[in-house]
């Protein structure tokens, strides 16, 4: 199986070794932002899209959790 972002062999949960650290990395600094600011998922992941200083691998694990997040609105 391929990872759901770039197509590389999945290392663990649909994503290759690199999206994955960077999706574990999103996890971690989400609890310390939601202590910080009381954000929320949605609009965390928008900041991170924004954010010049974050990396592109977390950048695209963020607009691949956001457009998940739509998917699932919609088959509601």
């Amino acid at each position: 199986m391929k990872c759901v972002i770039c197509s590389r062999k999945i290392y663990e949960n649909k994503f290759c070794h690199l999206h994955f650290k960077a999706y574990t990395s999103i996890l971690e600094k989400f609890r310390v932002w939601q202590k910080a600011t009381s954000i929320n998922w949605e609009d965390y992941l928008c900041q991170i899209q924004k954010n010049s200083l974050t990396g592109e691998w977390a950048k695209e694990v963020a607009k691949y959790l956001i457009e998940e997040e739509e998917k699932k609105c919609l088959e509601k």
